[in-house]
C-alpha cells in the first residue's frame, strides 16, 4: 500500500463527497498486516471492513464482532476499528460455485453461526452481484433471504 497515494486518493474522495472519509475496505481484499493498518490509521481511518476470506466463508479475525485493532509493534490499542465480515458474494458464487438455492442455505449456515455468539453478521456484496443480471441471474433473491434471515 503506497502511503502517500492512499492519503492522495482520501483527500480526493473527501472533496468529492464534501465530508471526511474515514471507513475503508481493500480491494479484492489485498492488505499486508499490520503495514495497511498503521497506514490507515495515519490517514485518519476510523474504520475497516477488509477482514475476511475471499475463497471460504468464516471468521478471519475467529470473532464475530468488530473490534479496536491492537497494534502489537507497538504494544497499544489504536484508535482503528476492524469490522469482519463473514460472507462474501463472489465467494459463494465464483469460490464455491453454488446455485442461488445453495448459497441461501449456506447464508443461513454462517447467519446462525453468528447469531448463535450474539455477534454481528456482516456480508459483503458487489454492485453487480445485485443487478440480478448475466451471471447474477437469481442472486438478489440470495441477498433478500439473507437479509430477512439476519433481521432479529
Amino acid at each position: 500500500m503506497n502511503k502517500p497515494k492512499l492519503k492522495q486518493e482520501i483527500d480526493r474522495l473527501s472533496g468529492v463527497l464534501n465530508r471526511p472519509v474515514t471507513m475503508s475496505r481493500q480491494h479484492f481484499l489485498r492488505m499486508n498486516l499490520p503495514i495497511a493498518y498503521h497506514n490507515l490509521i495515519d490517514s485518519d481511518i476510523t474504520d475497516d471492513y477488509t477482514m475476511g476470506y475471499a475463497s471460504e466463508p468464516g471468521f478471519r479475525a475467529g470473532v464475530a464482532d468488530s473490534f479496536q485493532f491492537y497494534d502489537l509493534d507497538n504494544d497499544l490499542m489504536t484508535g482503528l476499528r476492524v469490522h469482519p465480515f463473514q460472507l462474501m458474494d463472489g465467494t459463494l458464487c465464483d469460490y464455491l460455485k453454488l446455485n442461488p438455492e445453495a448459497a441461501i442455505i449456506k447464508a443461513k449456515e454462517i447467519i446462525n453461526r453468528v447469531r448463535e455468539v450474539d455477534g454481528t453478521f456482516i456480508s459483503l456484496w458487489h454492485n453487480e452481484s445485485l443487478s440480478d443480471s448475466k451471471r447474477w441471474a437469481g442472486w438478489l433473491k440470495v441477498y433478500h433471504e439473507l437479509i430477512r434471515e439476519a433481521l432479529p
